[in-house]
Protein backbone atom coordinates (compact mmCIF):
# COMPACT_ATOMS: atom_id res chain seq x y z
CA UNK A 1 0.00 0.00 0.00
CA UNK A 2 1.28 3.41 -1.04
CA UNK A 3 0.43 5.20 2.64
CA UNK A 4 1.01 8.49 0.80
CA UNK A 5 -1.57 7.81 -1.77
CA UNK A 6 -3.88 6.11 1.10
CA UNK A 7 -3.63 9.17 3.08
CA UNK A 8 -4.02 11.89 0.24
CA UNK A 9 -7.34 9.76 -0.55
CA UNK A 10 -8.69 10.18 3.03
CA UNK A 11 -7.62 13.88 2.98
CA UNK A 12 -9.68 14.25 -0.27
CA UNK A 13 -13.08 12.31 1.54
CA UNK A 14 -12.05 15.33 4.24
CA UNK A 15 -12.18 18.16 2.05
CA UNK A 16 -15.33 16.72 0.56
CA UNK A 17 -17.04 16.53 4.48
CA UNK A 18 -16.39 20.14 5.03
CA UNK A 19 -17.35 20.46 1.26
CA UNK A 20 -21.07 18.85 2.93
CA UNK A 21 -21.21 20.44 5.95
CA UNK A 22 -19.72 24.20 5.11
CA UNK A 23 -20.18 25.08 1.76
CA UNK A 24 -19.77 28.51 3.05
CA UNK A 25 -16.51 28.74 3.92
CA UNK A 26 -15.47 26.44 1.70
CA UNK A 27 -16.30 28.88 -1.21
CA UNK A 28 -14.55 31.70 0.73
CA UNK A 29 -11.55 29.29 1.38
CA UNK A 30 -11.42 29.05 -2.91
CA UNK A 31 -11.77 32.20 -3.38
CA UNK A 32 -8.57 32.84 -1.23
CA UNK A 33 -6.96 29.88 -2.99
CA UNK A 34 -7.61 31.06 -6.65
CA UNK A 35 -6.35 34.62 -5.88
CA UNK A 36 -2.94 32.88 -4.31
CA UNK A 37 -2.85 30.83 -7.28
CA UNK A 38 -3.35 34.03 -9.77
CA UNK A 39 -0.35 35.94 -7.72
CA UNK A 40 2.32 33.04 -8.85
CA UNK A 41 0.57 32.44 -12.13
CA UNK A 42 0.85 36.41 -12.94
CA UNK A 43 5.01 36.03 -10.99
CA UNK A 44 5.69 33.19 -13.66
CA UNK A 45 3.90 35.33 -16.92
CA UNK A 46 6.26 38.06 -16.30
CA UNK A 47 9.66 35.85 -15.46
CA UNK A 48 9.26 33.60 -18.21
CA UNK A 49 5.92 33.53 -20.66
CA UNK A 50 6.20 36.95 -22.08
CA UNK A 51 9.67 36.25 -23.14
CA UNK A 52 8.87 33.66 -25.61
CA UNK A 53 8.18 35.52 -28.35
CA UNK A 54 10.41 38.54 -29.85
CA UNK A 55 7.02 40.62 -30.54
CA UNK A 56 6.44 43.56 -29.01
CA UNK A 57 2.66 43.48 -28.68
CA UNK A 58 2.62 39.37 -27.57
CA UNK A 59 5.04 40.78 -24.92
CA UNK A 60 2.60 44.03 -23.42
CA UNK A 61 -0.24 41.75 -23.66
CA UNK A 62 1.50 38.99 -21.51
CA UNK A 63 2.93 42.06 -19.05
CA UNK A 64 -0.69 43.45 -18.84
CA UNK A 65 -1.62 40.02 -18.11
CA UNK A 66 1.00 39.39 -15.81
CA UNK A 67 -0.15 42.68 -13.65
CA UNK A 68 -3.17 42.20 -13.65
CA UNK A 69 -2.99 38.45 -12.19
CA UNK A 70 -1.04 39.55 -9.64
CA UNK A 71 -3.00 42.55 -8.76
CA UNK A 72 -6.71 40.87 -8.86
CA UNK A 73 -4.90 37.93 -7.08
CA UNK A 74 -3.46 39.57 -4.16
CA UNK A 75 -7.15 41.91 -3.79
CA UNK A 76 -8.94 38.11 -4.00
CA UNK A 77 -6.63 37.15 -1.05
CA UNK A 78 -6.29 40.25 1.53
CA UNK A 79 -9.99 41.50 1.23
CA UNK A 80 -12.09 38.28 1.86
CA UNK A 81 -9.67 38.24 4.86
CA UNK A 82 -9.81 41.65 6.39
CA UNK A 83 -13.51 42.04 5.68
CA UNK A 84 -17.21 40.71 6.25
CA UNK A 85 -18.49 37.77 3.97
CA UNK A 86 -20.55 40.08 1.48
CA UNK A 87 -17.16 41.30 -0.08
CA UNK A 88 -15.52 37.58 -0.46
CA UNK A 89 -18.89 37.22 -2.80
CA UNK A 90 -18.11 40.19 -4.77
CA UNK A 91 -14.69 39.10 -5.26
CA UNK A 92 -16.01 36.13 -7.00
CA UNK A 93 -17.52 37.80 -9.20
CA UNK A 94 -14.78 40.14 -9.98
CA UNK A 95 -12.04 37.01 -9.55
CA UNK A 96 -14.79 35.44 -12.40
CA UNK A 97 -14.68 38.40 -15.00
CA UNK A 98 -10.97 38.56 -14.39
CA UNK A 99 -10.61 35.07 -15.24
CA UNK A 100 -12.99 35.78 -18.89
CA UNK A 101 -10.57 38.78 -19.40
CA UNK A 102 -7.31 36.64 -18.99
CA UNK A 103 -8.71 33.76 -21.06
CA UNK A 104 -9.45 36.18 -24.09
CA UNK A 105 -5.67 37.76 -23.48
CA UNK A 106 -4.57 34.38 -23.35
CA UNK A 107 -6.35 33.18 -26.50
CA UNK A 108 -4.18 36.01 -28.17
CA UNK A 109 -0.81 34.37 -27.02
CA UNK A 110 -1.91 30.91 -28.59
CA UNK A 111 -1.99 32.31 -31.44
CA UNK A 112 1.20 33.92 -31.99
CA UNK A 113 2.78 31.20 -29.72
CA UNK A 114 1.28 29.17 -32.28
CA UNK A 115 2.33 31.48 -35.99
CA UNK A 116 6.41 31.03 -33.92
CA UNK A 117 6.08 27.74 -33.70
CA UNK A 118 5.95 26.89 -30.33
CA UNK A 119 3.61 24.27 -28.05
CA UNK A 120 0.87 25.65 -27.44
CA UNK A 121 -1.16 21.98 -25.55
CA UNK A 122 -0.80 23.84 -22.50
CA UNK A 123 -1.97 27.48 -22.85
CA UNK A 124 -4.98 25.78 -24.20
CA UNK A 125 -5.62 23.55 -21.60
CA UNK A 126 -5.12 26.54 -19.39
CA UNK A 127 -7.44 28.46 -21.31
CA UNK A 128 -10.27 26.00 -21.00
CA UNK A 129 -9.34 25.80 -17.38
CA UNK A 130 -10.02 29.27 -16.67
CA UNK A 131 -13.34 29.98 -18.61
CA UNK A 132 -14.70 27.02 -16.14
CA UNK A 133 -13.71 28.41 -13.12
CA UNK A 134 -14.90 31.99 -14.45
CA UNK A 135 -18.40 30.21 -15.29
CA UNK A 136 -18.22 28.81 -11.80
CA UNK A 137 -17.20 31.71 -9.72
CA UNK A 138 -20.31 33.51 -11.21
CA UNK A 139 -22.66 30.60 -9.69
CA UNK A 140 -21.03 30.25 -6.88
CA UNK A 141 -22.36 33.37 -4.73
CA UNK A 142 -25.66 31.92 -5.83
CA UNK A 143 -26.97 30.93 -2.75
CA UNK A 144 -28.78 28.00 -3.37
CA UNK A 145 -27.40 26.72 -6.65
CA UNK A 146 -23.72 27.88 -5.12
CA UNK A 147 -24.27 25.52 -2.32
CA UNK A 148 -25.96 22.71 -4.17
CA UNK A 149 -23.35 22.83 -6.38
CA UNK A 150 -20.75 22.93 -3.13
CA UNK A 151 -22.40 19.89 -1.93
CA UNK A 152 -22.21 17.86 -5.12
CA UNK A 153 -18.70 18.66 -5.49
CA UNK A 154 -18.45 17.52 -1.91
CA UNK A 155 -20.04 14.16 -2.68
CA UNK A 156 -18.20 13.78 -5.52
CA UNK A 157 -14.89 14.21 -3.51
CA UNK A 158 -16.13 11.56 -0.32
CA UNK A 159 -16.66 9.11 -2.68
CA UNK A 160 -13.37 9.54 -4.67
CA UNK A 161 -11.47 9.74 -1.74
CA UNK A 162 -13.03 6.74 -0.11
CA UNK A 163 -13.06 4.53 -2.94
CA UNK A 164 -9.31 5.22 -3.94
CA UNK A 165 -8.54 4.76 0.09
CA UNK A 166 -9.86 1.30 0.00
CA UNK A 167 -8.47 0.27 -2.98
CA UNK A 168 -4.97 1.37 -1.49
CA UNK A 169 -5.96 -0.67 1.82
CA UNK A 170 -6.56 -3.82 -1.19
CA UNK A 171 -3.74 -3.63 -2.66
CA UNK A 172 -1.43 -3.88 0.07
CA UNK A 173 1.03 -6.30 0.36
CA UNK A 174 0.22 -8.81 2.74
CA UNK A 175 3.29 -10.20 4.67
CA UNK A 176 3.21 -13.40 6.22
CA UNK A 177 5.66 -13.46 9.28
CA UNK A 178 7.05 -16.78 10.29
CA UNK A 179 6.83 -17.63 14.17
CA UNK A 180 10.45 -19.32 13.60
CA UNK A 181 13.01 -19.83 11.01
CA UNK A 182 15.81 -22.74 11.22
CA UNK A 183 18.82 -23.82 8.86
CA UNK A 184 18.71 -26.96 7.90
CA UNK A 185 22.31 -29.13 7.99
CA UNK A 186 24.60 -29.19 5.59
CA UNK A 187 24.17 -32.54 3.54
CA UNK A 188 20.93 -33.24 5.00
CA UNK A 189 19.14 -32.46 1.64
CA UNK A 190 16.66 -36.11 0.83
CA UNK A 191 18.32 -37.65 -2.42
CA UNK A 192 16.23 -40.27 -4.54
CA UNK A 193 16.83 -44.21 -4.35
CA UNK A 194 19.16 -45.54 -6.04
CA UNK A 195 18.72 -48.97 -8.00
Amino acid sequence: MDKNKFVLSVLIAVVGLLMILNPGTFIAFAVIMLGAASVIDGIFIMVATRNLVLDPNYRLTMTIRGILNIAVGAVAVILPLLTAAVIWKIMAYVLGGYLLVSAGLEVYGILKLHRNGIMVRQSLIETIVLVILAVVLFVIPSKTAGNIIVRICGIALIVSGLVSALLQWRNRPITVVPDSVTDEPEGSETSGVED
